[in-house]
């Protein structure tokens, strides 16, 4: 059974996101320089991400990971049920792989597996 395991957040600014999500809900952020991405940490699981963008999108939409074992597979049976892959799979540093897709209704959401995922990379 796949599970969501990320919900991201764009945000244009990011010390303006992490002061209203941390004063509001109590979440605490942490860093990754060497990919330039700040997880947020909401104490329960999933927790999630800020996308820093140039423009919010214009639905404000958040970012939905599904967490999968095997992204390729998961790529090609979502073509086969009439998907559409928009971003094709992206190393993230060492942590894994994401990639965007669109169900047959234009829905987007991402994959995500784990490098320390026993699937095929």
């Amino acid at each position: 059974m796949n599970a969501f395991g990320h919900i991201e957040i764009p945000t244009t600014n990011l010390e303006k996101a992490k002061k209203f999500f941390g004063s509001v809900f109590h979440w605490t952020f942490s860093h990754f320089h060497d990919i330039d991405y700040t997880l947020i940490h909401t104490g329960k699981h999933p927790n999630g991400g800020f996308e820093i963008v140039k423009r919010l999108p214009k639905n404000g939409q958040v970012f939905v990971y599904i967490e999968v074992e095997d992204i390729d597979a998961t790529l090609k049976a979502i073509r086969k049920a009439r998907g559409k892959v928009l971003i094709k799979k992206t190393t993230v540093g060492s942590m894994g792989w994401r990639a965007k897709f669109a169900n047959h209704e234009g829905l987007e959401m991402f994959l995500w597996q784990s490098a320390s995922s026993s699937g095929k990379r």
